[in-house]
């Protein structure tokens, strides 16, 4: 990844049977995880731990936070993925997208209504 490409950030209401390769699948919610998913993991759906304040100083959700690791992860060689798909809403992404590190690295792709 050079410095001008970030990584795609998506949401899905419903996780589809299967997976996008090369895609990591953060769950909100109590959904069954598909195969075929680099990855899975789960973060709180609350994607606004606070408010108030300036960005800086806010403690993150537990999404951001999740979504800050996974970049350290790939640039640590840990894991591989070219996209990350977020089961909840676009409202839901735009949110995590407010935090400076998130938008710095990540970059909203499309709303995916998997069946």
């Amino acid at each position: 990844m050079n410095g001008s490409e970030r990584i795609t950030l998506s949401a899905t209401s419903e996780p589809g049977p299967a997976g996008r390769p090369g895609t990591i699948l953060i769950l909100t919610g109590d959904a069954a995880p598909p195969a075929g998913y680099v990855a899975i993991r789960h973060a709180e759906a609350a994607a606004v731990a606070q408010q108030g304040g300036c960005a800086c100083c806010r403690a993150p959700s537990d999404l951001v936070t999740m979504l800050r690791q996974l970049f350290l992860d790939r640039v640590r060689g840990e894991t591989a993925f070219d996209a990350v798909v977020i089961e909840g809403s676009e409202n839901l992404v735009a949110t995590a997208m407010e935090d400076p590190l998130v938008a710095a690295r990540y970059a909203f792709g499309e709303t995916y209504r998997d069946s």
